[in-house]
């Protein structure tokens, strides 16, 4: 006799749908792409205002004047990267200058696995053109998030599959008729049955069958 295990399939929509029936967010890809964003724009701005800033501004102290150009570049390129703030998403904005305070990690890091003799410049220039960026974008977008979702309490993204058909319907006009277990059943005795569930029926077949 050859004995058939049937193994359970891991079903395709797990990549999607968690263990509470609510659909996953792509909360995750859509912050790292933002995260490149926001480097972008702050890799933009230190390439056109390092040069002017050198040149214009000068405290007398080499960390004071350091600390003021950090700023002056920082406080524009977070106002720029707030306007991830207009995505439906509120949680983007927040969760990419996050993932900025990573980026700032890796390249702390980077800076002390290099030799010994380069490391004290780096990881000066690490500090100048990155701490800034992500201590005052962290500082401004977490408490603009938090206070949207005071305002917003009804900004739950984490949704049952049911609770989003119900809004979709609702807001189509539609209705929808509520499923019990005794009509689900009713309807699967009214359906006709596969040739395979037949036999299955009849020897009494399942999962871990012989």
């Amino acid at each position: 006799r050859r004995f058939f295990f049937l193994k359970k399939e891991r079903n395709p929509m797990s990549f999607f749908i968690d263990k509470d029936n609510r659909r996953k967010s792509p909360i995750a890809i859509a912050a790292f792409f933002t995260t490149v964003a926001y480097l972008i724009v702050y890799g933009v701005l230190i390439s056109l205002l390092s040069e002017p800033l050198y040149r214009s501004v000068s405290l007398g102290n080499n960390a004071a004047t350091a600390a003021a150009q950090s700023i002056l570049i920082s406080v524009p390129g977070t106002a720029i990267c707030c306007l991830a703030f207009l995505l439906p998403d509120k949680r983007v904005a927040p969760y990419s200058f996050a993932g900025l305070a990573v980026v700032l990690a890796m390249f702390y890091v980077a800076v002390w696995m290099l030799p010994e003799e380069s490391r004290g410049l780096m990881a000066q220039v690490v500090t100048i053109f990155g701490l800034g960026p992500v201590l005052i974008g962290n500082a401004a977008a977490w408490p603009i998030y938090l206070k949207i979702k005071r305002r917003h309490p009804a900004l739950d993204h984490r949704k049952t599959l049911r609770q989003e058909i119900l809004e979709t319907v609702e807001r189509s006009g539609g209705s929808v008729e509520k499923t019990t277990p005794e009509s689900a059943s009713a309807a699967s005795a009214q359906r006709p049955r596969s040739a395979e569930e037949e036999a299955m029926a009849l020897f009494g077949g399942g999962e871990d069958g012989v």
